[in-house]
């Protein structure tokens, strides 16, 4: 990674932390007070992500076809991505 890739990543975490707290401090007062009703939406957004991406699948005719290649490329990416975050750890 050179130097550019580098401080863009920093941006979006200094992004992502002042995001988390600017709306930690308003959505904390009703997690506290409403944890089944905010569970509940996490689930159902959680759910509707999943299916989401399960039908973009679907629409892809080699993927949809064969569940075996889509297994294949499933645990490809797992394999990437635990790599990825060993180095990133490092």
């Amino acid at each position: 990674m050179n130097k550019e890739e580098l401080d863009l990543l920093k941006k979006v975490e200094e992004l992502t932390a002042r995001l988390n707290e600017s709306l930690g401090a308003r959505t904390r007062p009703f997690i506290i007070r409403y944890p089944v009703i905010f569970a509940l939406i996490v689930v159902v957004g959680v759910t509707l992500m999943s299916q989401g991406i399960k039908g973009l699948l679907f629409e892809i005719p080699f993927l949809n076809n064969s569940p075996l290649v889509m297994f294949l490329f499933g645990i490809l990416i797992l394999l990437i991505t635990g790599t990825l975050y060993k180095k990133l750890d490092k």
